[in-house]
């Protein structure tokens, strides 16, 4: 099962939203931004390397809800979240929209095969 860490840097300019930056994951145009590439059971874990807080939250749904029990949480500057384990949940391949609670135009895609 691999782990893969998606690094939140500051925005370009001061005032710009923060990125999700998937390691180790083919680059534009290949893939698009801010979308990691996973199996199921693959881990995933977010590295704040800003200086602000920030609170990843996967999404429930396309209409943007927060889904609680799949938030990997709170993460401070220098420190990362928890290992959170994705699934497709027996689908072929899903997406897993995500966001950050405390910014919510800071956000990412998971796309598990």
């Amino acid at each position: 099962m691999p782990t893969w860490s998606v690094d939140i840097v500051p925005g370009t300019n001061a005032g710009d939203p923060a990125t999700f930056v998937a390691q180790n994951q083919p680059s534009a145009p290949a893939s698009p931004p801010q979308t990691l590439y996973t199996d199921p059971g693959d881990v995933v874990s977010w590295n704040n390397t800003t200086g602000q807080d920030h609170c990843i939250s996967l999404l429930a749904d396309p209409n943007m809800q927060a889904a609680n029990p799949n938030n990997p949480g709170l993460v401070i500057p220098r420190h990362q979240t928890s290992a959170f384990a994705v699934s497709n949940g027996g689908t072929v391949a899903v997406n897993l929209p995500y966001t950050c609670l405390i910014h919510p135009n800071e956000t990412g895609t998971i796309q598990v095969s």
